[in-house]
C-alpha cells in the first residue's frame, strides 16, 4: 500500500501531516515545533507523550529577555531535535510559530524558524515505509552564526506515561581497559526504585514519582527500546567508536519525571564552521507485544530481548 499523506487538525496542537501506510500511522506539528507527536500501530494507541495540559514549560524573565520574546517553551511531547551541550535558557529556544515542509516521494522535510539567536538550523526528515512500521528520521543542525559552534544533534523522543525502557550494556571485551560508561545527574538519586542495572542491561520504569531521573551512557550495541500499550517501540542508531560525545561521552541518554520517559541519542560532537552541518539519524520500528517481564530480572529481561529485539 502507498503512504496516504493529508492534513488534520490534532486536539489541541494545530495542523499536522498524517502519514499512513495502512499499517502504522505518524502524526507531525506543523503549527508549532514541529514535533512527531503521534507513532502508533493502527488500531492501537499512541505511544508518544502528547502534553495537552501544557505541563512541562519553561516561562521565566530571564528566557524572554534572552529570547527577546514573551513566548514560552513547551515540551508539547512527541519527536524533537535538540543540540548538545544543554544550556539555559540557549536550549529552551520557543518553536511555536508554523513550520515550512515539503513532501517527496515517502518523505516529508520540515523546516523551522531558524535560531537566530543561538545561531542554529535544524532540519528533520521522516520517512515512512510503504508496508512496516519502520521509520527514518534525519537530523541535521546548521551553524547560521559568524563564529564556530561545538555542538551534537540531540535527538529526544518523548514516551507516553505506564511503560519501560530497557537500554543495552555495554559488554566489549577491554582487558584492563573499562568498557562503559555511566553518567549521573546531580538530582538522580542512584538508589531509586525505578532504575535497575545488571551487567547486561538497564530498565527504567516511567511512575508518578515526584523525582526527576536521568542517566547517560555509551550505547554501543545501537538500540533503546520501550514497552507500552501492547506496542513495543525500538529506535536503533549508529555508533562511532572514534568519536567524542557529550555529556563526558554520552550517545545514549534518558530521563523520567511524573509525566514522561524520553529515550534520547546523541550524535557525535563537532566543530562546526559558519554553514557547516552536522547529522544524525535514528531508524523507528513498532511491533504489537503482547510478552511481559519482570524489569528487575536479568533473565527476563535477556530472554524478552532476545525474543522480542534481536530475535
Amino acid at each position: 500500500m502507498s503512504i496516504k499523506f493529508t492534513e488534520e487538525s490534532y486536539k489541541n496542537f494545530g495542523k499536522c501531516i498524517v502519514m499512513d501506510n495502512g499499517v502504522c500511522t505518524v502524526k507531525i506539528t506543523v503549527d508549532v515545533g514541529p514535533r512527531i507527536i503521534y507513532y502508533a500501530l493502527n488500531g492501537m494507541e499512541n505511544i508518544l507523550k502528547e502534553d495537552v495540559n501544557r505541563d512541562t514549560v519553561r516561562d521565566s524573565a530571564e528566557l524572554h529577555d534572552f529570547f527577546g520574546t514573551e513566548e514560552n517553551w513547551y515540551i508539547y511531547g512527541g519527536h524533537r531535535l535538540w543540540t548538545s551541550p544543554e544550556a539555559w535558557p540557549d536550549s529552551y529556544t520557543p518553536d511555536n510559530s508554523p513550520v515550512d515542509y515539503k513532501i517527496e516521494g515517502n518523505t516529508i522535510t520540515l523546516n523551522p524558524e531558524l535560531r537566530t539567536k543561538v545561531g542554529e538550523q535544524h532540519i528533520m526528515t521522516v520517512t515512512l515505509s510503504e508496508d512496516s512500521s519502520d521509520v527514518t528520521i534525519g537530523h541535521r543542525v546548521v551553524n547560521i552564526s559568524d563564529h564556530e559552534l561545538t555542538l551534537a544533534p540531540w535527538c529526544l523522543t518523548v514516551m507516553d506515561k505506564g511503560g519501560v525502557e530497557i537500554i543495552p550494556q555495554c559488554r566489549k571485551k577491554t582487558g584492563l581497559l573499562s568498557n562503559r560508561r555511566l553518567v549521573i545527574w546531580e538530582y538522580t538519586d542512584i538508589n531509586d526504585e525505578r532504575c535497575f542495572m545488571s551487567n547486561d542491561f538497564i530498565t527504567l520504569c516511567q511512575t508518578d514519582k515526584a523525582q526527576s531521573f536521568k542517566l547517560g551512557m555509551n550505547n554501543e550495541d545501537g538500540w533503546g527500546a520501550y514497552l507500552i500499550k501492547g506496542q513495543l517501540f525500538c529506535k536503533c542508531f549508529d555508533f562511532d567508536e572514534n568519536a567524542e560525545y557529550p555529556d563526558y561521552g554520552c550517545n545514549y541518554e534518558t530521563f523520567t519525571d511524573p509525566f514522561i520517559m524520553e529515550v534520547e541519542t546523541l550524535g557525535a560532537l563537532k566543530t562546526l564552521a559558519p554553514y557547516e552541518s552536522t547529522t544524525h539519524e535514528e531508524r523507528w520500528s513498532l511491533k504489537k507485544c503482547s510478552d511481559s517481564f519482570n524489569p528487575r530480572d536479568n533473565e527476563e529481561i535477556r530472554k524478552f530481548v532476545e525474543e522480542n529485539i534481536l530475535g
